[in-house]
């Protein structure tokens, strides 16, 4: 008796099953029984319990007994498939000499037409024609796929998305579509999504392959792969220069039609680029992309990917050859994913909202919630602590492939807490970019599904949003106590001019938190305050722009000493209708840089106008202790002035920074507004008219030297 292999045997299985394949466990466990494993074997080899092993293993026989037409255990599998097979080749005979005698014409259109139904290793081909009762001609000649479905994933438990998959079916078969790309961020669901893809369009296809390029293959073994399975030719016999198995495999997509799924495609894309770039070594699959795109064939590649290659356009493109699809977290079909008493709790539809309805994350989700705590959302919402394990797994990973550019953009969303556009967030960045740079950065992160657009501007998924947040702690704890203070020049920890309630949310979710462990690592408010102290010498001694530093370190400082909802309130808890109502009325419908500062600097109770460096620039207002930018006396003749005059207009001189010094032009207005206490403060209102970098006098001290002065004479 001829022996068979597996792969031949799950052919067979394939031809008995024309509409149905079977999925990953069912294939291994085929597989392994056919090479004569028990169900507690392949239960330890597939990772399984022994008992659901075997309930699968009773409901493949049963469906196989149907296909068969007898009944099938695991002990004569062997047997019934081989004599099936039999009889596949004696149909092929009995059809061939059909054609032979009655319409020998066509007899070249249905040798074209049996296709091997062999699996990726076979070696015994068994042609399977597809016939109806009527006579056969070339219309009744239908090719058999055959399918090399690699790793592919078990879609048999697939959720929703009925929308997306009808529109794109309708682009693969009625379009023709012949480059798809599907894009979305890590857990999302692309590759079950390609493959159930796969799965429902494969009868339009005479051939079917699925590849992952997780491992980063060459483009040139890729190809080759590809090749040897569509044309059936041997590897070792193909060529070896990529622009020869290009045209090969080209020429294969034109005389059949194939369907290519290529997964983990952000494998073979470059980290820290912006646009799709592609790794060292890794251009060919550009080209690749680009002709399967341009080139007129009757096949269709799929591409998922977290990251959009270039070559694939984005979905507003009118070209309908190439397409792609942003896949979005599920809806109301994710609680679908949770048991019955979890899908029906409210709390379950605030936990969707926040993950976004990634797949990934609300099954690793669920599974603590039973495990953790009792199948109680509402208890695992009250933790805050919605990243961990797999979840912060994966945004790590897509993290890490990020721009310099794009991981500040995310910090400064994490830090703005709302949406903001793209203006706003190219003036929080220090040192500043371009406004290209900036929308090229918020494009890419968009096509990472990292953040989302809304009316008002960008901004990022909650679950993100936590992360990057827990991100920004971690890093400015660590700089701090390491009196390294690069890191916190670069980013507020509280923005004097964002409103309350988002100083209020910065406080609680950035600065108290990083406060808290600041406190437990030195032990004490005290010895928190002398070292922070001391790095604010640190930065009083560098020679280059601090950036935020300093007004972080304060705002730390300040954290120790006092309670911060409180300290960070910008308008005091009583505003009063003839002072400081009217005055903040002015500021903000005023159309010119302006603020308010108190004589000594300590409140600095509004956005303070001197932080900018040009008259262009105003937007660009900034709140910084000032007093060391003025010229020595300036400040205390102006508060003279002011006594005699409580209005007026001067031109004054101060540094703008450490090198560039500047003339001045500003009105003036004497204010009493009301601090936190309740207590009346005199303060200056301030409106800038214009500003002029001059040459300093030769001699005049820098705010660093009349820092070191000052703490000489105090030594």
């Amino acid at each position: 008796m001829t022996t068979i292999t597996a792969n031949e045997a799950i052919a067979i299985v394939d031809a008995a099953l024309p509409h149905k394949r079977l999925n990953y466990i069912q294939e291994q466990l085929f597989r392994q029984t056919w090479e004569g494993r028990t169900y507690s074997e392949i239960a330890e080899t597939c990772g399984y319990d022994s008992s659901y092993i075997r309930d699968v293993g009773y409901r493949l026989w049963k469906t196989l007994s149907d296909a068969f037409g007898e009944r099938v255990t695991k002990h004569n599998l062997q047997v019934v498939v081989r004599t099936y097979g039999n009889k596949l080749v004696n149909s092929q005979i009995t059809v061939t000499n059909q054609v032979m005698n009655q319409q020998p014409h066509i007899l070249s259109n249905f040798s074209e037409g049996i296709c091997e139904a062999v699996c990726e290793g076979g070696s015994q081909a068994i042609a399977v024609p597809h016939l109806s009762n009527q006579s056969i001609n070339h219309h009744n000649v239908i090719k058999f796929k055959r399918c090399d479905w690699g790793s592919a994933i078990d879609t048999s438990i697939f959720y929703g998305r009925t929308e997306e998959m009808t529109l794109v079916k309708n682009w693969v078969i009625g379009d023709r579509c012949r480059l798809l790309g599907v894009f979305g961020i890590g857990g999302i669901g692309k590759t079950a999504f390609a493959t159930k893809l796969a799965e429902q369009v494969q009868e339009d296809f005479e051939l079917v392959v699925w590849r992952s390029l997780r491992n980063a293959p060459s483009v040139e073994g890729l190809i080759a792969e590809l090749i040897s399975f569509l044309t059936n030719q041997a590897i070792a016999a193909l060529p070896q220069d990529f622009d020869s198995l290009l045209n090969m495999l080209i020429q294969a997509l034109k005389q059949s039609r194939c369907l290519i799924v290529l997964d983990n495609g952000e494998s073979i894309l470059r980290s820290g680029a912006t646009n799709g770039q592609y790794n060292d070594g890794y251009e060919g699959y550009g080209e690749l992309l680009r002709q399967v795109g341009q080139v007129r064939h009757q096949s269709c590649v799929i591409v998922t990917s977290r990251e959009m290659p270039s070559e694939v356009l984005p979905p507003d493109s009118n070209d309908t050859m190439v397409r792609s699809l942003q896949l979005n977290g599920l809806q109301e079909e994710a609680r679908q994913m949770f048991r019955h008493e979890l899908a029906i709790a409210p709390e379950t539809t605030q936990l969707i909202d926040f993950y976004r309805g990634n797949p990934l994350a609300l099954t690793v989700v669920s599974r603590s919630i039973y495990s953790m705590f009792d199948g109680d959302v509402q208890t695992f919402l009250e933790q805050e602590t919605n990243v961990f394990g797999d979840i912060r797994h994966l945004i790590d990973q897509q993290y890490a492939r990020l721009s310099d550019l794009e991981q500040k953009v995310m910090y400064w969303l994490a830090i703005e807490r709302e949406a903001i556009n793209t203006d706003n967030l190219r003036q929080d960045i220090v040192p500043m970019v371009s406004k290209a740079q900036i929308l090229e950065s918020v494009s890419s992160l968009r096509w990472r599904s990292l953040i989302e657009k809304q009316s008002h501007g960008y901004t990022q998924q909650p679950v993100v949003m936590e992360y990057m947040t827990e991100r920004l702690i971690d890093f400015v704890y660590n700089t701090a106590i390491e009196s390294e203070p690069e890191f916190l020049m670069q980013y507020a920890l509280v923005q004097p001019r964002a409103e309350d309630y988002i100083r209020e949310t910065q406080v609680r979710h950035i600065l108290q938190p990083l406060s808290d462990r600041l406190l437990a690592h030195y032990g004490s408010a005290d010895s928190m305050q002398r070292e922070l102290m001391a790095l604010l010498e640190i930065l009083r001694e560098r020679q280059t722009a601090i950036g935020y530093a300093h007004s972080n370190v304060l705002n730390l400082v300040r954290a120790c000493q006092t309670d911060l909802t409180k300290s960070f309130s910008r308008f005091p808890e009583q505003v009063t209708a003839y002072s400081d109502l009217q005055v903040l009325e002015r500021l903000l419908e005023s159309d010119r840089a302006g603020g308010l500062a108190t004589w000594d600097h300590r409140i600095p109770w509004a956005n303070n106008p001197l932080a900018q460096q040009t008259s262009e620039s105003k937007n660009q207002i900034r709140s910084k202790n000032l007093y060391y930018q003025w010229t020595e006396g300036a400040l205390e003749q102006l508060q003279q002035e002011m006594r005699q005059q409580p209005k007026l207009r001067k031109q004054y001189h101060a540094w703008l920074n450490e090198t560039q010094f500047a003339a001045i032009d500003a009105d003036f207005e004497a204010v009493q507004i009301t601090d936190i206490h309740h207590q009346p403060v005199e303060a200056r209102l301030v409106f800038i008219n214009e500003v002029n970098i001059v040459e300093p006098p030769v001699g005049l001290p820098t705010p660093s030297d009349r820092r070191i002065q000052a703490r000489q004479k105090l030594s």
